[in-house]
């Protein structure tokens, strides 16, 4: 992944840009301020657009993809993350927890954590400097943020309250767009609806957290095992083995977190890379040897799977980075 980049400068404007991808690692460089590195591993054209905010103390903005993604990422530092998965748009998971429709969740800048995305969606995100919502939080409440922090990373909202929490967060973004309200209104708002996010919102059980948890585990490992030897993709009676788990406790594994068969998860994961290295690699590497180097040893099945998953040929990537 790339170095932190440090967050931008507070002062006294806002800014609001749009930025639109056609491949994932492009969308994941678009969201600013993130270490991001993202797979694509639902099948066809991939198309990504992140619309953002940025106030003196805070990120505000909603990514759209339609291609289920597996996002590694941490926001940036001294800062508190909010997510909040559109809840329409059917699973997603963080970590080891499957975000139900009524899911917000919560992360820590400079700290990694992992998504997997439903196949479309909509991800809001507020981003906020953790000194300066804490302050406003115990002004306002008396709340400590960090003892609030402690109790969960997901927080559970009504279905009504969550879609009022996604239409404040549009109405600020047009707002911005339209310069309706100064920054340091918009700030307010956000930290008034972040306030109400903490006070009315639930945490999940601990049983329920600790049923999924092995699952995405088994799935994390799995990702590893394959990344660990990119020369020959492991076989499932040796990932069975290597993870001491059984053929049909790594088959449901990978299928209810990812929603696709082992073997399919491991040719996406593989194919991704390929498609990296294709883009960002040395050009003068044929498109063979980087077939070769990821395990891919028939390459008329490898040409037809890549154009599979992304919906174009391996040469269009080397071409698209060429240019």
């Amino acid at each position: 992944m790339n170095q932190f980049v440090e967050p931008r400068e507070p002062d006294a404007s806002c800014l609001r840009r749009v930025s639109r991808a056609r491949d994932a690692d492009e969308h994941a460089l678009n969201l600013s301020q993130w270490d991001q590195r993202y797979d694509q591993l639902s099948a066809g054209v991939f198309e990504g657009e992140v619309m953002e905010l940025w106030l003196p103390k805070t990120q505000i903005f909603v990514e759209r993809a339609n291609r289920q993604l597996r996002q590694t990422c941490a926001a940036w530092r001294e800062s508190v993350w909010f997510g909040i998965p559109a809840a329409e748009d059917g699973m997603m998971w963080m970590g080891s927890k499957p975000l139900a429709a009524d899911a917000v969740c919560v992360r820590d800048g400079g700290v990694e954590f992992d998504l997997m995305t439903a196949p479309d969606f909509d991800l809001y995100g507020i981003v906020v400097d953790r000194l300066a919502f804490a302050e406003y939080l115990e002004d306002t409440t008396r709340l400590d943020l960090d003892r609030v922090l402690l109790q969960r990373d997901v927080i559970s909202l009504v279905p009504a309250r969550k879609h009022r929490l996604c239409a404040a967060l549009s109405n600020i973004l047009s707002d911005a767009e339209l310069a309706g309200d100064d920054p340091a209104t918009l700030q307010l708002r956000v930290f008034d609806v972040l306030v109400e996010v903490l006070q009315q919102g639930r945490t999940s059980p601990p049983a329920a957290r600790r049923c999924v948890s092995s699952r995405q585990q088994i799935v994390s490992r799995v990702r590893e095992q394959v990344l660990a030897q990119p020369g020959e993709a492991p076989s499932i009676p040796d990932l069975c083995r290597d993870l001491h788990v059984s053929r049909r406790t790594l088959q449901n594994s990978v299928e209810e977190v990812t929603g696709m068969p082992p073997l399919a998860f491991i040719r996406s994961l593989r194919l991704n890379e390929v498609r990296r290295s294709l883009k960002q690699g040395d050009s003068r590497m044929s498109i063979s040897a980087v077939a070769y180097s990821w395990g891919f040893t028939h390459l008329s099945q490898f040409a037809k799977d890549y154009r599979q998953l992304f919906g174009e040929l391996p040469s269009e990537a080397r071409n698209f980075a060429e240019h």
